[in-house]
Protein backbone atom coordinates (compact mmCIF):
# COMPACT_ATOMS: atom_id res chain seq x y z
CA UNK A 1 0.00 0.00 0.00
CA UNK A 2 1.06 3.37 -0.63
CA UNK A 3 1.70 5.94 1.84
CA UNK A 4 -0.05 9.32 2.71
CA UNK A 5 0.93 11.89 0.32
CA UNK A 6 0.35 15.47 0.40
CA UNK A 7 -1.43 17.88 -2.64
CA UNK A 8 0.14 20.75 -3.82
CA UNK A 9 -0.91 23.93 -1.14
CA UNK A 10 -3.69 25.53 -3.46
CA UNK A 11 -4.98 29.24 -2.96
CA UNK A 12 -8.66 30.01 -2.51
CA UNK A 13 -9.82 33.04 -3.67
CA UNK A 14 -11.21 35.55 -1.33
CA UNK A 15 -10.85 39.15 -1.21
CA UNK A 16 -10.86 40.28 2.70
CA UNK A 17 -7.90 42.20 2.74
CA UNK A 18 -9.44 45.31 5.16
CA UNK A 19 -12.57 43.59 6.00
CA UNK A 20 -14.43 45.98 8.24
CA UNK A 21 -15.29 45.35 11.82
CA UNK A 22 -18.45 43.24 11.95
CA UNK A 23 -18.48 41.90 8.36
CA UNK A 24 -18.03 39.15 6.34
CA UNK A 25 -16.57 37.28 2.98
CA UNK A 26 -17.04 34.10 1.09
CA UNK A 27 -14.83 32.45 -0.97
CA UNK A 28 -14.98 31.23 -4.54
CA UNK A 29 -16.04 27.63 -4.09
CA UNK A 30 -13.50 25.00 -4.40
CA UNK A 31 -13.68 21.91 -6.16
CA UNK A 32 -12.36 18.82 -4.68
CA UNK A 33 -10.08 17.06 -6.86
CA UNK A 34 -11.63 14.32 -8.74
CA UNK A 35 -8.25 12.39 -9.41
CA UNK A 36 -7.75 11.90 -5.71
CA UNK A 37 -10.28 9.09 -4.92
CA UNK A 38 -8.50 8.50 -1.50
CA UNK A 39 -8.58 11.81 0.29
CA UNK A 40 -8.66 11.38 4.14
CA UNK A 41 -8.44 15.12 5.02
CA UNK A 42 -8.19 18.82 3.50
CA UNK A 43 -5.83 21.21 5.64
CA UNK A 44 -6.71 24.63 5.47
CA UNK A 45 -4.73 28.08 6.22
CA UNK A 46 -5.90 31.48 6.84
CA UNK A 47 -3.51 34.41 7.24
CA UNK A 48 -4.68 37.42 8.61
CA UNK A 49 -2.72 40.34 8.77
CA UNK A 50 -3.32 42.94 11.34
CA UNK A 51 -3.43 46.35 11.75
CA UNK A 52 -1.34 48.57 14.08
CA UNK A 53 -5.09 49.52 16.05
CA UNK A 54 -5.68 46.91 18.50
CA UNK A 55 -8.29 44.82 18.42
CA UNK A 56 -11.19 45.47 20.73
CA UNK A 57 -14.39 43.20 22.30
CA UNK A 58 -14.02 39.62 21.06
CA UNK A 59 -10.79 40.28 19.18
CA UNK A 60 -11.35 36.86 17.01
CA UNK A 61 -11.79 36.28 13.18
CA UNK A 62 -14.58 33.51 12.85
CA UNK A 63 -13.90 31.14 10.04
CA UNK A 64 -17.00 29.31 8.49
CA UNK A 65 -17.41 26.61 6.02
CA UNK A 66 -20.02 26.14 3.29
CA UNK A 67 -20.40 22.94 1.13
CA UNK A 68 -22.67 21.39 -1.46
CA UNK A 69 -23.40 17.52 -2.29
CA UNK A 70 -24.02 18.61 -6.33
CA UNK A 71 -21.61 21.43 -6.44
CA UNK A 72 -24.12 23.72 -7.63
CA UNK A 73 -26.16 24.50 -4.03
CA UNK A 74 -24.78 25.57 -1.16
CA UNK A 75 -25.38 25.02 2.39
CA UNK A 76 -27.16 28.21 3.95
CA UNK A 77 -27.59 29.91 0.45
CA UNK A 78 -31.03 31.26 1.65
CA UNK A 79 -30.88 34.56 -0.74
CA UNK A 80 -30.80 36.68 2.50
CA UNK A 81 -28.70 35.22 5.01
CA UNK A 82 -25.61 33.31 4.46
CA UNK A 83 -26.06 33.90 0.68
CA UNK A 84 -23.19 32.31 -0.25
CA UNK A 85 -23.50 30.94 -3.74
CA UNK A 86 -19.98 29.33 -4.37
CA UNK A 87 -18.44 33.41 -5.70
CA UNK A 88 -15.95 36.04 -3.69
CA UNK A 89 -18.14 37.86 -2.61
CA UNK A 90 -19.23 40.19 0.58
CA UNK A 91 -22.05 38.34 2.56
CA UNK A 92 -25.33 40.86 3.65
CA UNK A 93 -25.76 38.77 6.34
CA UNK A 94 -24.79 35.42 9.10
CA UNK A 95 -27.88 33.87 10.24
CA UNK A 96 -28.25 33.21 14.35
CA UNK A 97 -28.46 30.46 14.19
CA UNK A 98 -26.33 29.88 10.90
CA UNK A 99 -26.89 27.02 8.57
CA UNK A 100 -22.57 27.18 8.00
CA UNK A 101 -20.21 25.14 9.58
CA UNK A 102 -17.91 26.58 11.99
CA UNK A 103 -14.23 25.72 11.18
CA UNK A 104 -12.63 27.68 13.81
CA UNK A 105 -11.04 30.83 15.01
CA UNK A 106 -8.29 33.31 14.54
CA UNK A 107 -7.60 34.63 18.01
CA UNK A 108 -6.39 38.53 17.44
CA UNK A 109 -4.78 39.16 21.31
CA UNK A 110 -1.39 41.26 19.52
CA UNK A 111 -2.60 44.29 20.66
CA UNK A 112 -1.46 47.79 18.64
CA UNK A 113 0.50 45.64 16.76
CA UNK A 114 0.97 44.56 12.91
CA UNK A 115 0.85 41.00 12.80
CA UNK A 116 -0.36 38.38 10.67
CA UNK A 117 -1.90 35.80 12.56
CA UNK A 118 -2.37 32.46 11.54
CA UNK A 119 -4.58 29.51 12.06
CA UNK A 120 -4.41 25.88 10.42
CA UNK A 121 -7.79 23.68 10.34
CA UNK A 122 -8.77 20.22 9.34
CA UNK A 123 -11.95 21.19 6.58
CA UNK A 124 -13.08 17.14 7.16
CA UNK A 125 -13.11 17.61 10.65
CA UNK A 126 -15.46 20.58 10.52
CA UNK A 127 -17.78 18.96 7.69
CA UNK A 128 -17.93 15.89 8.92
CA UNK A 129 -17.31 14.54 5.11
CA UNK A 130 -15.42 15.39 2.10
CA UNK A 131 -17.85 17.57 0.26
CA UNK A 132 -17.56 18.22 -3.96
CA UNK A 133 -17.13 21.76 -3.73
CA UNK A 134 -16.69 24.27 -0.28
CA UNK A 135 -15.48 27.14 0.31
CA UNK A 136 -15.10 29.41 3.51
CA UNK A 137 -16.66 32.78 5.10
CA UNK A 138 -14.76 34.69 7.10
CA UNK A 139 -16.66 36.77 10.04
CA UNK A 140 -14.37 39.73 11.44
CA UNK A 141 -15.20 39.98 14.81
CA UNK A 142 -11.88 42.07 16.02
CA UNK A 143 -13.60 45.45 16.53
CA UNK A 144 -11.65 46.72 14.37
CA UNK A 145 -10.96 46.43 9.84
CA UNK A 146 -8.40 43.84 8.90
CA UNK A 147 -5.13 44.82 7.47
CA UNK A 148 -4.37 44.75 4.03
CA UNK A 149 -3.63 41.46 3.14
CA UNK A 150 -5.81 38.47 4.22
CA UNK A 151 -5.34 35.02 2.57
CA UNK A 152 -6.36 31.23 2.32
CA UNK A 153 -4.90 27.55 1.20
CA UNK A 154 -6.03 24.40 1.26
CA UNK A 155 -3.73 20.77 0.91
CA UNK A 156 -5.63 17.83 0.09
CA UNK A 157 -3.88 15.03 2.50
CA UNK A 158 -4.50 11.24 0.59
CA UNK A 159 -3.34 7.72 0.18
CA UNK A 160 -1.63 7.43 -3.01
Amino acid sequence: MAGLTFGTSTSITITAGSLSSAANRSSAAVTTTAATNNITSILLTVNILTTSTAPSGNKQVIVYGYKSEDGTNYQGNSGTTDNVDGTDKALTAIGSPTALSLIGTIPLNQGGVAVTARGVFDVVTAFGTIPKKWGIVLYNDAGTALGATVTATYTEIYYA
